[in-house]
């Protein structure tokens, strides 16, 4: 007899049509209220079936029987087989995932810090080369340090800057692993596949982050995770490049030239003084000691004059540090928003359960998982 209708699913675990990122059990009938995170494996199902997108009140048309078919009364017919992953329905659109108000304030506070730490280094530069060239000699310094920002926008630039951090591209058993997750997590943002570019990096840590706002990398590590919760790893990732979390690597990397280059002279000139003095010592030469005494002489000179530059500089680089932790507690909102919460909690939790062993407990880590415990929606 041929099949005049969709028949119910056999009972067990499928993914919840309320709740992205969980399952829930069917009966046969009905859906009931047991419930529990995607484990990454739903039942198969034998027959083109799709319970109902919402639970409702049985309608009295649907108490009729439609041929051989077994519906039961609330249930609407299907239109296609129920899918074996949890995907939402349409994607989700650009910018749905707003930034919480304390991470962005933090994110701003410190942009603001680095470029005020910069700036100090820049003003006395443009003063000097004012009075070498009281035309247009200001503008030299603020043009350069400007110019070299807005040369790492380019691509190529990008592909230069993420290489020089310790990326590179995967190989083709990382690609392979990695094209799955990374598609899917495109299509649960609703993102399009060359928007972001994905990199890897040779680390045992569970994340990794990279200055270029359009690369995501994910460590050698994470990428050995299983499907669900690699996944999960490359939502935090992606999250990092998102809007303004996006911000303090770039700046902390391409703006703080000026101050890189300051701690890269002063090492420079201090670090001979010590070896010629054992040199001049060894010598019994008055030749030694007078190079010894001029370098250092240099060296002080230098160090006086760039000494309160570089210290406000220093001071703003270190407050980096301070907005790490919400930084990847908002990268963590984007996975909860995306439905990988809980592969994502487990991911953090693994980690530190395979680390504290060996070395000492990760607090930050373990800090990051307390938060994205509280995140979780109850269960």
């Amino acid at each position: 007899m041929g099949r005049q209708g969709s028949v119910s699913a056999p009972p067990g675990w499928y993914p919840d049509p309320q709740w992205m990122g969980r399952e829930r059990y069917w009966d046969g009938q009905t859906w009931t209220d047991q419930s529990r995170p995607w484990t990454g494996k739903a039942a198969a199902m034998t027959e083109h079936v799709a319970p109902p997108a919402t639970r409702r009140p049985a309608r009295k048309a649907l108490t009729r029987a439609r041929g051989p078919a077994n519906v039961p009364a609330r249930e609407t017919p299907p239109a296609k087989a129920l899918s074996l992953r949890p995907q939402p329905a349409t994607p989700p659109a650009k910018g749905s995932h707003r930034p919480g108000m304390w991470p962005t304030t933090v994110t701003l506070v410190t942009v603001v810090a680095v470029l005020a730490g910069e700036a100090a280094i820049i003003v006395p530069l443009a003063y000097a080369a004012h009075l070498a060239w009281p035309s247009w000699g200001a503008l030299v310094p603020f043009a350069a340090w400007c110019g070299l920002a807005l040369f790492t926008f380019l691509p190529a630039a990008q592909s230069w800057s993420a290489r020089t951090h310790g990326c590179r591209e995967p190989t083709a058993s990382e690609r392979s692993r990695l094209e799955r997750p990374w598609r899917a997590l495109l299509h649960r943002a609703g993102l399009r596949d060359r928007q972001y570019r994905l990199m890897v990096t040779d680390s045992d840590d569970l994340n990794a982050c990279t200055p270029a706002r359009r690369i995501v990398t994910v460590t050698t590590h994470a990428a050995s995770l299983p499907t669900p919760h690699l996944e999960a790893v490359l939502a935090h990732e992606l999250g990092h490049k998102r809007g303004l979390q996006s911000l303090p690597a770039f700046v902390t990397t391409h703006l703080t030239l000026p101050s890189r280059t300051l701690r890269w002279t002063l090492r420079t000139l201090w670090s001979p003084v010590v070896p010629m003095w054992k040199r001049a010592v060894a010598w019994h030469r008055p030749i030694g000691f007078l190079m010894v005494f001029l370098l250092a002489a240099v060296a002080t000179t230098v160090t006086l004059l760039a000494a309160l530059p570089a210290v406000i500089a220093y001071a703003a680089t270190t407050l980096t540090r301070l907005s790490k932790a919400p930084a990847d507690s908002e990268a963590d909102r984007l996975a909860v928003h995306l439905g990988l919460g809980p592969e994502l909690l487990t991911a953090v939790e693994t980690h530190i359960e395979n680390t504290a062993p060996s070395a000492a407990l990760p607090l930050p880590l373990v800090q990051r998982a307390q938060h994205l415990r509280r995140t979780l929606p109850p269960t």
